[in-house]
């Protein structure tokens, strides 16, 4: 009854001053709403990382060109070529599969239109080792490649770069480089890989981006997808013993090629931007604190305002711990409005963010809003204690009297 009676109470006296009370809550709408927004972000972005990196395929290595290092000074870049893809593809100790990538960038032609892609050479197994779904058409095979047919198979993105209906594409020609190649097959969206886009790239054979578009045996990287059951670390020893034999490396000289790990970048990655939300939140937490000193500051001035009333209402009968309930429930209020109306801001402003951003997914931040309205309440709590202890010691004598 006492609850029910200081509820009603706290909101009439919220209603009576709606302005004031809006203001008060400012601040605390402003610290929801950058916690809110910023864990969002924040848990969006490793979400983004996650996906960037399970789109490699699963237990997926890469090998990418290095520079020669003498006594300890860096020379010249050392680039990977056919010969070392085709040196993993023959070992066997652990049954992987090898992927190169041929990669430049080539002015695209279809019709009126045209733009400028990645055209990435790549041989047949590319495809299931990145774990791309084919959607229209055909892949290409390993007869294609060793033939230099010229076809060609789209990302998903690339005839909306084009401005141009994907299915205007399929069995049709496109200019590449000058070159005409017939588009066979279209691939399901994947979004980025590796941080690039994989669906705004055009993939061709090797063989056919070796002799007929870039006229070169180097490739800029080589996928290795590694078997369930074969630790990474293994298989990057094995990978280092191949190409330290292919490219000649003495015993104490280093690599002249890179290695990476795609899992650990993703810790990394996902580390760093767990440090830098929890910062951005703890600052917001910080203006939350200061809202609460803000809605302690006006509920002591609404209790120096309301001391005939208090008075009078102690003098009808009202206890002590009544009064003490309605301006503890009226600071809670106060705040729990300013923590809704925060976590509504700052969820459509990483809403808002997220449709701007097609690398960033949004995971609607349920556990942070629910969080924040908590803490909200909390502040409200404590900073609302001194307010309505001065109020509930009141004397009923003395506050008839105030002017």
């Amino acid at each position: 009854m006492i609850i029910e009676e200081s509820v009603n109470s706290a909101l009439d006296a919220i209603k009576a001053n709606l302005l004031r009370s809006l203001l008060t809550a400012l601040a605390i709408i402003i610290g929801t709403a950058a916690v809110i927004a910023m864990v969002g972000i924040g848990t969006g972005a490793q979400q983004a990382i996650e996906d960037s990196i399970s789109s490699l395929g699963a237990k997926t290595v890469s090998v990418f060109p290095g520079q020669k290092k003498k006594r300890g000074i860096t020379g010249s870049w050392v680039a990977l070529w056919l010969n070392d893809a085709e040196a993993l593809s023959k070992d066997s100790e652990i049954g992987w599969r090898v992927s190169p990538e041929m990669q430049g960038n080539k002015q695209v032609k279809f019709g009126d239109k045209n733009a400028n892609f990645s055209i990435v050479g790549v041989q047949p197994n590319f495809f299931s080792v990145n774990s791309f779904i084919l959607t229209k058409g055909k892949l290409f095979s390993e007869n294609d490649n060793f033939s230099r047919i010229r076809v060609a198979v789209l990302g998903n993105a690339v005839a909306e770069e084009l401005k141009i209906p994907e299915e205007m594409l399929l069995n049709k020609d496109i200019q590449i480089g000058g070159i005409s190649f017939k588009v066979i097959g279209l691939l399901g969206k994947k979004g980025s890989g590796g941080w690039e886009n994989t669906d705004e790239k055009i993939y061709i054979p090797m063989m056919t981006a070796s002799t007929r578009v870039y006229g070169r045996k180097w490739i800029n990287t080589v996928r290795v997808q590694i078997p369930e059951g074969t630790s990474i670390n293994k298989a990057m020893m094995s990978i280092e013993r191949v190409l330290r034999r292919e490219h000649d490396i003495g015993p104490g000289e280093d690599n002249d090629f890179r290695i990476i790990d795609w899992s650990q970048i993703q810790q990394i990655q996902q580390d760093a931007t767990a440090i830098f939300t929890t910062l951005i939140a703890g600052i917001a937490g910080i203006s939350l604190l200061v809202g609460g000193i803000g809605v302690m500051n006006i509920m002591l001035v609404s209790v120096t305002e309301r001391t005939k009333e208090i008075g009078l209402r102690k003098a009808l009968g009202a206890t002590p711990r009544a009064i003490l309930f309605q301006f503890i429930i009226e600071a809670i209020i106060l705040c729990v409005i300013g923590g809704i109306i925060g976590a509504l801001l700052g969820t459509f402003l990483y809403f808002l963010a997220a449709s701007f951003s097609e690398q960033l997914p949004f995971v609607l931040p349920i556990l942070p809003i629910l969080g924040s309205i908590t803490f909200s309440a909390c502040v409200g709590l404590f900073f609302g204690i001194w307010p309505a202890k001065r109020a509930a010691r009141l004397d009923p004598a003395v506050a008839l009297q105030y002017e």
